[in-house]
């Protein structure tokens, strides 16, 4: 099966084409200002490397959140559109259940993304058996996180892994474990086998009804419901 896989939730960005194994894949670095050339750039780069087409491709993988609204959007309407004219499926992606899936601790993996200041967007998730959830993805503040974590780790090993504010970890436990570096930015393989078995599971979208997740307002909502009172 060949799959495009992307991911521009955060300035770290990736896009992948994998076809039972085989990958080629571009890891970049970007901003809110050049997301959308960076992606149609490096997917025609990649396609070019590949010998591959977008008639090719059976499935479209993406990142739908969290992370930058500019960044999400622009992903989501990238895939949308060529899923669209190829009349393809979309799995969309977490990014906090992508980092997780990609980890192997014998213990409880906490899934960390910075949102607004103060705010985190965090995940829970084991692996010991069969990878799973233990909770919700929920947006804390960091003493509302330092609580949770207190309470997690009187029965369970914890290892926190993703962007994770050093003003944060100044008031955790010293008992929560960090994962290397190598593992805080999502791969691009890890998106795509993902995707892979959720498909398999039935867990797909067409492009009418596969929407980003942004979890939080956007800026300028926040800053026009403090003008105006309202969101529209």
């Amino acid at each position: 099966m060949y799959i495009l896989g992307i991911n521009t939730a955060t300035e770290k960005s990736n896009i992948i084409l994998w076809n039972d194994g085989q990958t080629h894949e571009v890891f970049y670095s970007t901003n809110f200002k050049t997301y959308g050339e960076n992606l149609l750039i490096n997917l025609e780069f990649l396609l070019k490397m590949s010998n591959w087409t977008l008639n090719n491709i059976d499935l479209y993988c993406v990142v739908t959140g969290p992370g930058s609204f500019t960044g999400l959007r622009i992903g989501a309407v990238t895939v949308k559109t060529l899923a669209q004219i190829y009349k393809k499926p979309i799995v969309g992606i977490s990014y906090l259940e992508g980092l997780a899936y990609q980890t192997v601790f014998n213990g409880v993996i906490g899934t960390i993304l910075p949102g607004r200041k103060g705010e985190i967007h965090t995940g829970f998730f084991e692996n010991l058996e069969k990878f799973n959830n233990i909770s919700s993805e929920e947006i804390y503040s960091y003493q509302n996180f330092t609580e949770v974590v207190k309470n997690l780790i009187k029965e369970r090993e914890l290892l926190l892994v993703g962007s994770i504010p050093e003003d944060l970890k100044k008031i955790l436990p010293k008992q929560v474990k960090y994962a290397p570096i190598v593992l805080n930015s999502l791969k691009g393989e890890t998106l795509v086998l993902l995707g892979l078995e959720k498909y398999k599971k039935g867990d797909f979208k067409d492009y009418l009804s596969l929407l980003p997740d942004y979890r939080q307002k956007s800026s300028a909502e926040v800053n026009w419901i403090k003008k105006y009172g309202r969101t529209k």
